[in-house]
């Protein structure tokens, strides 16, 4: 716990590619052979942090997929587990962490939304569902780190609303 918020800490400073592990050593107040004995290295840190978050995300949402595809209690639950992580997320999401993260927790959502679209949309071509999920998957992504941005001012309740919403009206006017 004390290398994680410790990473953070620096993280916010300047990219991980610019903390070394003395740096990271001495924020923690711990000594080299500690560190080592765990990780390989800050990025190994950092990836360690990242997987564990993204596993929690895509457990809630495989479960929500289990009944069927419910966007909208997924985006709820992801955005209360990144408000529960607003340190952390607010890295991951920045310009010293990975600017791919977010796109990455998104993707989970993928292969499930193409097949319940096939079977709602028979008529589209999978180019075409390809398409609208790179959309609706890429502007979400886009209004959550728009969120974080902006010290998530609004509630998860209300940046899932938001989502579900836009999501659904681009969805009803797809099926035209």
């Amino acid at each position: 716990m004390v290398l994680r918020e410790s990473l953070l800490a620096l993280m916010k400073e300047r990219p991980i590619n610019k903390i070394t592990v003395t740096d990271l050593c001495r924020q923690a107040n711990l000594n080299r052979n500690t560190f080592y004995m765990h990780y390989h290295s800050p990025v190994h840190l950092l990836s360690s942090i990242e997987e564990s978050f993204f596993a929690v995300i895509k457990e809630l949402i495989e479960r929500s997929i289990l009944d069927d595809l419910h966007v909208k209690s997924s985006f709820v639950e992801i955005c209360e587990h990144i408000a529960d992580n607003s340190d952390l997320c607010t890295i991951l999401f920045s310009d010293h962490g990975n600017g791919d993260y977010l796109e990455r927790v998104i993707y989970i959502l993928h292969d499930r939304s193409i097949e319940v679209w096939r079977e709602q949309m028979p008529h589209m071509d999978v180019n075409t569902l390809e398409s609208y999920y790179s959309f609706i998957s890429s502007g979400s992504a886009a209004v959550i780190k728009n969120w974080i941005k902006h010290g998530m001012k609004e509630t998860p309740q209300e940046i899932a609303r938001f989502i579900e919403k836009v999501s659904r009206s681009v969805e009803y006017s797809f099926m035209q």
